[in-house]
């Protein structure tokens, strides 16, 4: 707890991971196991052919709808069905706005593993997975995807409304949004991008659209813990 009173960004985001630590742990799990599955298990990889080869043909698309499903549809069975999690205004249209958010998020992180193909190599060797892992979560996730996924989900929490964002807004907006969100998600991604690293390229956008929708959920909750509460309507 803060001098004064708010709860800390490192309680924020270590109480989400910890709150979650089981189904983190199984996510882990799932993530380490399928990874061995299609290298090691006869017909695990070709029973993944049509899926990459969907991904080549449709590519952006491809990418589009794995987040606006994992990301936007599934949550959205959660949002709408536990109160805690539901969007204070527009519960429902919540659901759409989040998986076009989450889609265009798909189309460029898809181009993001391309690049990182580019820069070190493709296959399973381990260097080349630690190298992705570490520009992934030190760099662009840092810089740019947990800044502005922070913010999105801020918003939502403030009801969609820009005057309410604004009177909220924490005065540390790096230590009351941004860490929480980097905290929990460091938790939850570094060994799941680290296993989608170990899959072909065009797999990887698609093998990890099911971790995303337990990552919304950890956004929805640290969006609601950070924002301070308020008395009286709009």
């Amino acid at each position: 707890m803060t001098a004064n009173g708010q709860v800390s960004a490192w309680r924020i985001g270590w109480a989400s991971a910890k709150a979650n630590a089981v189904p983190m742990v199984v996510l882990w799990c799932l993530a380490a196991a399928t990874v061995a599955a299609y290298y090691l298990v006869p017909g695990v990889a070709a029973a993944f052919e049509p899926l990459m080869r969907w991904q080549v043909e449709s590519g952006w698309v491809a990418a589009f709808l794995n987040r606006f499903v994992f990301a936007g549809l599934l949550p959205g069975v959660f949002m709408l069905s536990l109160p805690h999690l539901r969007a204070p205004v527009h519960p429902v249209a919540s659901v759409f706005v989040i998986g076009v958010w989450c889609g265009l998020w798909g189309v460029a992180t898809d181009a993001f593993f391309h690049l990182q193909a580019i820069w070190f190599g493709e296959g399973p060797d381990l260097a080349i997975i630690l190298a992705k892992t570490a520009v992934d979560q030190l760099a662009w996730n840092v810089l740019l995807v947990t800044p502005s996924v922070a913010t999105f989900y801020f918003w939502i929490a403030c009801g969609y409304s820009f005057a309410r964002m604004r009177r909220d807004w924490p005065k540390n907006w790096i230590r009351g949004v941004i860490l929480p969100n980097l905290i929990a998600n460091w938790c939850v991604w570094i060994p799941v991008v680290a296993a989608v690293y170990a899959f072909p390229r065009p797999l990887q956008i698609q093998v990890s659209g099911f971790a995303t929708a337990f990552w919304v959920l950890m956004c929805l909750k640290i969006g609601a813990l950070s924002r301070p509460a308020t008395n009286g309507a709009e």
